[in-house]
């Protein structure tokens, strides 16, 4: 059996059992922590080369309840984790009919088989993505007086009254010359246009917003992207000239000031991808471990608006992203979709997409089609490398906007997502522990190496998702060809970087970014040469993350691999799928063993998390009751 490392409330729980065997275990554990350093003497490795597994061997989960519960209440816990509802009155009339244990086995047996297969499981998958993923409201980078977040010009209705009324037209504050004003100009710029939020059916677009330009010079020679939204006030506007382009694709329908954060608003649905792409691959019989792995996620028109905005605020690929007129038409290319939207051309339908299609920056490595594989890899190293990077490989909910939104910094993200992945709690050291004295690198020295051992590795992989910009700073992949790192960053001193910078965080940078820390490996020559290594996100392969080396792959893509090589992703899965079946949590310190065998079943069935809630519908623990 691979060795599993303690987290520090690991050792904490087995401390205080005080129990000699499990002390003995402890004794004799030795290894790496994070990094190259060596942790404090005297303290049990949070992570890295340990040597045994105190938890694993700490025993199998005592029986809940001696007496099987009665068909009644099984059938009740199976309609429960299936439906989110008790059985109907004809399940139960048909479990009242069965007359021999035989008929009743039958009964509950096809109550498992018609749970999964209804739609009512993909909504517990649902359920279970939000209360998993821990996403948190889409506001950073998205939302200040008003929501910036479609990074698009806003949209507006002429009343009914008008000249033209129900045209859409630019919001006032949007860049729009006469904004409401051309509603009654009866030979206004008109385009009738099929809408991406709409497909299907047709709208008029009036004044400026129905301009066809691609480009515009300003009153100062400056040639201005018409694809490019702007800096407004309230509302994101493209530059004056500019219009809404194809399918109205550069503006959304509605006001930054009514960031509506309710179903069928592009906020919420932002907020929801994660979730969504839970479910969808219980549903759909997906490996799991897509989550991380995965270049591809799942979206209704609005999500994959958002991300089509982000690709083209980038300027990178710009004829291709216009050129593509079958992005938002749901019936395209089949794609896997949720059962709740059957219909071909629902433009709600949550429907999977290789992220790269629509945002060139986040690559797939794999030419655009749908994969996981972990040998996808990229290797980057500004430390050598000259000039821009060649962008971020995808990796899930890890390269999703919503996280990334949710955790706006590197710390947090790589916190957040061990706990979510990883299981891992971040709880203070016990008070007997002793620390060397603290230095600048918080990995190595203090009482805060008790988190930051296996945090600060993992850190460094989330810093080139950055938030550029002043009254709403916009989400960016920072030193990619769009977003070059100015090699005058720090000039004159660290402590007053760049202007536009700074508001980026770039201070903040200074202070937290030491070059020779683990988080930051990288030396002052290279940052003299190259400024941009300073976004050195590369793990480098000598440290030690679960007992795994990194294989040099940039950007969270390595997190997830070392994730799931590791074990660490799998029986955190089962742990969180075993407490919304049965009901109760896990305790890795008693139950260890118990948790190694479901995630070496779950990996052994491909990861597929109906097989997974399958086997434990039918163990003999959903028969003891709670």
């Amino acid at each position: 059996m691979a060795p599993r490392l303690l987290s520090g409330p690991d050792v904490l729980r087995i401390h205080l059992r005080s129990t000699a065997p499990l002390a003995l275990l402890l004794a004799s554990c030795t290894g790496m922590v994070g990094g190259p350093p060596a942790p404090p003497t005297g303290t049990t490795p949070r992570d890295g080369g340990a040597t045994c597994d105190p938890v694993a061997d700490a025993g199998t989960p005592p029986p809940l309840d001696e007496e099987p519960i009665p068909p009644e209440r099984v059938l009740r816990r199976i309609h429960l984790v299936l439906h989110g509802r008790p059985p109907l009155p004809e399940d139960q009339d048909a479990l009242a009919a069965a007359t021999t244990d035989a008929e009743r086995e039958a009964v509950i047996a096809r109550a498992i088989d018609e749970g999964l297969d209804s739609p009512d499981f993909y909504t517990r998958m649902l359920d279970l993505g939000h209360h998993w993923m821990r996403n948190g409201s889409f506001s950073t980078g998205a939302q200040g007086d008003g929501y910036w977040g479609n990074m698009s010009t806003h949209l507006g209705r002429c009343g009914a009254e008008t000249v033209h009324a129900g045209a859409w037209i630019m919001v006032p504050d949007s860049g729009s010359d006469r904004g409401t004003a051309w509603c009654d100009v009866a030979d206004a710029p008109r385009r009738e246009v099929e809408p991406w939020w709409a497909p299907g059916t047709s709208v008029v677009l009036v004044g400026d917003a129905a301009l066809e330009t691609r480009e515009v010079v300003d009153a100062e020679g400056v040639t201005h992207d018409c694809g490019i939204a702007l800096s407004g006030y309230y509302n994101m506007a493209n530059a004056r000239g500019c219009g809404c382009g194809p399918h109205a694709a550069w503006c959304y329908p509605g006001t930054g000031l009514v960031p509506n954060p309710l179903p069928g608003s592009q906020k919420r649905d932002m907020w929801d991808e994660p979730a969504r792409l839970v479910a969808h691959l219980a549903w759909h019989d997906r490996p799991l471990s897509d989550l991380v792995l995965g270049n591809y996620s799942v979206g209704n028109n609005r999500v994959r608006a958002w991300y089509l905005r982000f690709g083209r605020q980038t300027g990178i690929e710009a004829d291709r992203l216009d050129a593509d007129t079958t992005w938002f038409r749901a019936e395209v290319g089949d794609r896997p979709r949720d059962p709740l939207h059957p219909e071909p051309a629902d433009p709600e339908a949550w429907r999977e997409f290789v992220v790269e299609e629509l945002a060139p920056q986040l690559l797939s490595l794999s030419d655009r089609a749908r994969s996981a594989d972990p040998s996808r890899t990229l290797r980057w190293d500004p430390r050598a490398e000259t000039g821009p990077a060649p962008g971020l490989p995808a990796a899930g909910v890890l390269t999703m906007a919503g996280t990334n939104s949710t955790f706006p910094r590197e710390r947090p993200r790589a916190a957040r997502f061990l706990e979510i992945f990883a299981c891992r709690d971040f709880d203070p050291p016990p008070a007997d522990q002793h620390f060397p004295p603290v230095s600048e690198d918080l990995a190595t020295s203090g009482q805060c190496m008790h988190c930051h051992a296996l945090m600060d590795p993992v850190a460094m992989a989330f810093r080139r998702w950055i938030f550029m910009g002043t009254y709403v700073p916009l989400p960016r992949l920072a030193d990619l060809a769009d977003l070059e790192v100015p090699q005058d960053l720090y000039v004159p001193a660290r402590r007053y970087p760049n202007g536009r910078w700074f508001a980026a965080g770039a201070d903040r940078w200074a202070q937290n970014w030491l070059p020779g820390t683990t988080m930051t490996p990288i030396t002052e020559e290279d940052l003299a040469r190259n400024t941009g290594a300073l976004f050195l996100d590369t793990i480098p392969p000598e440290y030690t993350i679960f007992g795994e080396h990194p294989d040099g792959t940039m950007g969270p893509l390595a997190f997830a691999k070392v994730l799931v090589s590791s074990g660490e992703f799998d029986r955190c899965a089962v742990r969180r799928i075993y407490e919304r079946v049965m009901g109760r949590p896990l305790d890795p310190a008693r139950e260890g063993r118990y948790v190694d065998a479901l995630a070496r079943q779950f990996a052994a069935d491909g990861r597929a998390v109906r097989a997974l809630v399958r086997r434990l519908l039918e163990s003999p623990e959903m028969r003891r009751g709670l």
